[in-house]
């Protein structure tokens, strides 16, 4: 059997338009990158939320959609952004883009982000 501890939790995904929807509409922070936008807004609760919007249109075939998807979480897991909820929309990826590119590129989206929402916080 497989080990599951380093996965990421129902709780800590998005699933419903509601939690989508707020951070669409009302973004504290905001990080711009070729190959996605990352949207976050900080929240009382402990339970950090990922929500993942990767389209057919940006990424046309569904193995580079779902490795898009598993590097995003497994950075999410690792670089773990406290009381905050974050969305990241998929901007149109190259299949030659490497897993370790994207993998630097959505941990230092992650880093950006989290300064932004803690100066956000404290400013």
């Amino acid at each position: 059997m497989s080990d599951f501890s380093n996965t990421l939790r129902p709780p800590n995904r998005m699933q419903h338009s509601a939690e989508f929807d707020l951070v669409f509409k009302t973004p504290e922070a905001k990080v711009h990158h070729q190959y996605f936008l990352v949207l976050g807004r900080s929240k009382k609760s402990d339970a950090d939320q990922l929500g993942l919007v990767v389209g057919k249109k940006n990424i046309p075939k569904a193995v580079q959609r779902n490795r898009f998807k598993r590097i995003a979480r497994e950075s999410h897991r690792l670089q773990m952004v406290r009381n905050c909820d974050i969305v990241i929309l998929a901007k149109k990826v190259s299949p030659r883009v490497t897993n370790q590119e994207l993998r630097t590129a959505f941990d230092t989206a992650l880093t950006s982000l989290k300064k932004k929402i803690n100066e956000s916080a404290h400013g």
